[in-house]
């Protein structure tokens, strides 16, 4: 019995170390092949006259496929964290753009925001200079139907 428990233990951790082996060279692989950069980020507030009626909350963020075959789509992850580091707020991303190689793309994006829920608020007011953005590529969909990453990364 002890043996048994022993063996499946082993087995278990053999399994995470192969996983986070190949989660390292996937993220290796993607950050190889695009390249991001946040642009910027501001909150619409709501205009009836305008013709908007919810607030929103923008950003934009800068792509560049720095690989050799060209892109379909990309799946991002965008964290925004506090002046100590800590998320304030996580969103996921899909960039459907075709980018061919060495090609450059800004993406503009919006979202709703509810001024009734804490990560909203806190985006509402985000001030440049308290804040960072990090981004990280998850998945890239290639033009030849190939793909690299995981379509369910968090």
């Amino acid at each position: 019995m002890v043996a048994e428990q022993d063996a499946r233990k082993s087995a278990e951790e053999r399994l995470k170390k192969k996983i986070e082996a190949q989660q390292v060279a996937t993220t290796a692989e993607l950050s190889k092949t695009v390249l991001l950069t946040f642009m910027g980020q501001r909150y619409i507030p709501s205009d009836v006259m305008a013709r908007q009626i919810d607030d929103q909350f923008s950003v934009e963020i800068g792509v560049r496929n720095s690989g050799p075959k060209a892109i379909k789509g990309i799946k991002v992850q965008l964290v925004f964290k506090n002046t100590f580091g800590e998320a304030i707020s996580k969103m996921h991303l899909n960039i459907e753009q075709a980018i061919p190689p060495g090609g450059e793309y800004v993406w503009k994006g919006s979202r709703k925001i509810n001024e009734f829920i804490d990560e909203d608020r806190h985006l509402m007011h985000l001030k440049d200079g308290q804040f960072s953005a990090e981004m990280q590529p998850t998945m890239v969909v290639y033009a030849d139907g190939s793909t690299i990453g995981n379509p369910d990364a968090t």
